[in-house]
Formats: structure tokens, sequence, C-alpha cells
């Protein structure tokens, strides 16, 4: 993992939206994004070098597992993070996020999950969107985007 190349995808006092995929890496330690994943949430977010927001949507995704499991435990500390984590703001669906995400899957087919998560970037004015999926990279040209794509899995070593 090059932590000088996550550095460089993410300029200081960028505002991120983050993927569920970037909390999902980060809540579970064991995945190839999950390195860069720390790097972001504890040296980047938490110290305030960079905001993040998450959609509510995000939220949803990240409960799933524990739900699933009936893992008490695990539900408390994922709500925890969710909750708590500093520097780190749920973003509600509203309309403006819905009605960003009908044009943004009209033009771009991406599914509507993803179509919510690059809306939630798009509405909030946020300089990056951080997470493992490429198919953002065409939707962010095809719109004609002044938001950067960073993906953690770039920004990993292939040993973890």
């Amino acid at each position: 993992m090059s932590r000088a190349s996550l550095n460089q995808a993410i300029a200081a006092g960028l505002s991120l939206v983050l993927d569920s995929s970037a909390v999902l890496a980060y809540l579970a330690g064991d995945e190839l994004a999950s390195t860069p994943a720390r790097h972001l949430f504890d040296d980047f977010i938490r110290p305030g070098r960079n905001s993040g927001s998450i959609s509510s949507l995000t939220v949803t995704e990240t409960l799933v597992r524990p739900f699933e499991r009936a893992e008490t435990g695990a539900l408390g500390t994922v709500e925890a993070f969710l909750r708590q984590f500093p520097n780190l703001e749920i973003v509600p669906v509203d309309y403006a996020v819905a009605r960003e995400a009908a044009r943004v899957r009209a033009r771009t087919r991406l599914p509507t999950p993803d179509a919510i998560i690059l809306a939630t970037a798009i509405v909030h004015g946020a300089g990056a969107l951080v997470g493992n999926d490429a198919r953002w990279r065409g939707a962010i040209q095809e719109l004609a985007l002044p938001i950067s794509l960073c993906l953690l899995e770039e920004h990993a070593s292939p040993t973890g």
C-alpha cells in the first residue's frame, strides 16, 4: 500500500463522500482495501484533515450483516461507529438527492444504490467520491462532474 499515493489522491481539505464499500472495508479490517480505508478514516477523517459524508443508504448497507448474523456486539460496534465517528456526517436521502439520483441513473444506467451515492456527492458538493466501484469513473466522466474518484484498492498492496 502506498500511503503516499492515497495522500496524493485525496488532498487535505477535500470534502469526501464515502461509499458503503469504504466503510465496510474499514470495519472488516481484513479486505484488500482495509489498509487504505484505515488510513482514510484514522488519518484523514478522524483528525479533520478531510470531512467525510455517507448516505443514509450506507447506514442500511453497513448494518445488514450484523442483523443477518444476529451479532449484538457487532451491531453495537457498527452503530457506535456510524453515530460517533469524528468528522463523519450521515446525509439523508432527501428530495434533492433522490431527484439527482434519478437524473444520474437515467444518464448513466448506474444501479439505484450507486446513483444515490453519486447523487449525494453531487448535491453536497463533495470534491471526491471514495469507494471501490470502478463504474463510477465512467459515470463521473459521462456527467462531466468536478468530482475525483478514489478507489481504495488502487492504494492497497496485494499482500494486505
